[in-house]
């Protein structure tokens, strides 16, 4: 769930001073309390997307997987904690000891009810903006994931999606990481139906 607090223009340097522990976001200089902590099957798929993810950029050596929270700095009034993120070997500079300095060639977010509206419409022109070449969104409730990509007029055009029951359209791809493809039904495998 996603608070907003005042009304204050908040930047990157307030952001260092907040003097907690919770996770918090800056989208167009409106600061948010990120809570509670995300669902267990939240957590499950983005750690089999993010194994997935590292496993192969580590074995062809591509640059960078990391997951939230790691903070992606994107100017002074817009900070951002995606799921998951990739930086290539070319775009390493933006990486620094106290988060990302730019955006990520690739950004994952694993929508929640209360997240659905600013991952899907908000977050997405955010990144677009800041010229993010790749959007996954993953629907854990609708067992699907979109792949956006950058088109030539700087806007999200859908390059893969897939379900988890359609034969043929469980399989997504990458455009940045070549040859990447990944099964829905190993990500979305065994849901938790705990209380």
């Amino acid at each position: 769930m996603t608070h907003f607090l005042d009304e204050k223009r908040w930047t990157y340097e307030d952001y260092l001073h907040l003097a907690d522990d919770k996770r918090y976001e800056i989208l167009k200089g409106k600061l948010s309390m990120m809570t509670p902590a995300p669902e267990f099957n939240h957590q499950r798929i983005a750690m089999r997307l993010a194994v997935k993810f590292y496993l192969f950029v580590e074995k062809y050596g591509l640059g960078y997987v990391v997951d939230a929270p790691t903070d992606v700095i994107l100017d002074e009034e817009n900070v951002v904690q995606p799921d998951i993120l990739f930086i290539s070997n070319k775009n390493k500079d933006i990486i620094r000891k106290k988060g990302v300095f730019g955006p990520p060639d690739l950004v994952v977010e694993i929508v929640s009810p209360s997240t659905q509206y600013r991952d899907v419409y908000e977050k997405k022109d955010l990144y677009a903006r800041f010229q993010i070449k790749e959007y996954w969104i993953v629907n854990p409730y609708m067992k699907c994931i979109e792949v956006l990509s950058l088109n030539e007029k700087g806007a999200y055009a859908l390059f893969s999606e897939g379900y988890t029951d359609e034969g043929e359209n469980r399989m997504i791809k990458s455009a940045v990481l070549k040859d990447f493809i990944v099964d829905l039904g190993e990500i979305f495998k065994g849901d938790f139906e705990g209380k």
